[in-house]
């Protein structure tokens, strides 16, 4: 049973909070702390699924909380709820929160936080991917990238489409903003998956304190990113992110989805900048293995890690609160056989981007893509498959 402790000063929001959680669901064991110094005595006696804690708390504050959780019990998935704390705590909070909770709460949106965090726990199986994921607080950026940004906000009038178009083109920046926007802290009525509305909706002191009074976003090490092997990881997810707008844009008329496709097929490989991070060594000890084939890849990360990329980044993007078909397009980008053969969906087009891109990095024209008999089975890829790749080679030419 999933073991849920809510963690705040006042004895009546906490059991309000108890109330309302058991009535919706049976499945989770809910414990509650009137205090941080409480809520870290329960935690070294039994292993906590999620903290939800207030951080505006007497003695010890809801961000020194999360922090030591962080460090104690790092397999814990971490909320923060904010309300009338400082600006400045909660700029703190998001390095140690994975999701912000903003007062006063619907009981429902609790629910459905939960609800989403916990529908992702069982694609990581092995407790020390989970704690190496979870530790993760944000994830180091393409050097040129970030130092373009860096420069722009550092201008006495910054241009808010600029710092957009750098942050659309890195996966870690955008995972990030993203996080932030779609939290409940915002209260926004509506999903954001667009990196430009994401960044007008925050604003420039926003971002600008983010990214220098904690640090949002880093940079990788030139050299980690050649010891990694993920050299070649943010130009392969820019081409499959541009090919999957295309074949939106060929497909249906709606700016949303458009964005949304980009966005999905720009983080679609988030889960090897993870391992990248946590585990340099493994890509690049997989070039000596003389294999360029994608399963290959995702064998070997199954027998490592007990789970795939696949999996890894979509299990982050669910703790971090990302759109759900986001989260869908990332997990099933290698896993056609599972996609609804009857449906358009954004998984369909970024599954379909990722084997043209992957079909032409190892050929040198567009001959070396071709549908399955298995494949064609699938009506919406049929009827669409000339033209979607006409598109990506559009995209390829460019």
């Amino acid at each position: 049973m999933l073991k849920v402790l809510l963690v705040d000063d006042n004895p009546n929001v906490l059991h309000s909070f108890k109330r309302a959680l058991h009535s919706g669901n049976n499945q989770w064991k809910i414990l509650i702390a009137e205090s941080a110094a409480d809520a870290l005595e329960l935690i070294a006696l039994e292993e906590v699924d999620i903290i939800i804690s207030d951080l505006r708390m007497p003695i010890m504050d809801g961000v020194t909380l999360l922090g030591i959780v962080a460090q104690k019990s790092p397999a814990t998935l971490r909320i923060a709820i904010t309300g009338d704390a400082d600006p400045a705590i909660c700029q703190q909070a998001t390095l140690v929160a994975h999701q912000f909770i903003a007062k006063p709460i619907d009981p429902q949106d609790l629910s459905r936080i939960i609800d989403q965090a916990t529908g992702v726990s069982n694609l990581v199986a092995k407790p020390e991917v989970r704690r190496s994921i979870l530790r993760i607080a944000n994830l180091p950026s393409q050097p040129g990238l970030y130092n373009q940004l860096v420069a722009e906000l550092n201008k006495p009038e910054v241009n808010l489409d600029y710092v957009a178009s750098v942050i659309s083109q890195d996966i870690s920046m955008t995972a990030k903003i993203l996080q932030l926007v779609n939290s409940a802290y915002f209260g926004l009525a509506r999903e954001v998956k667009d990196v430009s509305q994401a960044v007008y909706y925050l604003g420039v002191e926003t971002i600008r304190d983010l990214s220098f009074s904690i640090h949002l976003f880093s940079q990788f090490d030139q050299d980690l990113i050649n010891r990694s092997g993920l050299a070649n990881l943010w130009d392969h997810s820019l081409r499959v992110a541009s090919c999957s707008r295309a074949i939106m844009a060929s497909t249906i008329n709606d700016k949303k989805v458009l964005t949304g496709a980009f966005t999905a097929g720009l983080l679609h490989d988030i889960g090897k900048l993870i391992l990248g991070t946590t585990s340099p060594a493994f890509y690049s000890s997989l070039k000596n293995e003389r294999s360029d084939a994608p399963i290959h890849d995702l064998v070997r990360e199954k027998e490592e890690f007990g789970s795939t990329h696949a999996d890894i980044g979509a299990y982050l993007l669910g703790c971090w609160g990302l759109p759900q078909d986001i989260i869908n397009a990332v997990l099933t980008h290698h896993s056609f056989e599972i996609l609804d053969p009857m449906r358009f969906s954004p998984s369909l087009v970024i599954w379909f981007a990722n084997e043209f891109v992957n079909s032409h990095s190892r050929s040198s024209d567009f001959s070396g893509f071709k549908l399955t008999e298995e494949k064609t089975q699938n009506r919406i890829l049929a009827d669409h498959y000339e033209m979607w790749v006409n598109e990506c080679i559009k995209i390829e030419l460019k």
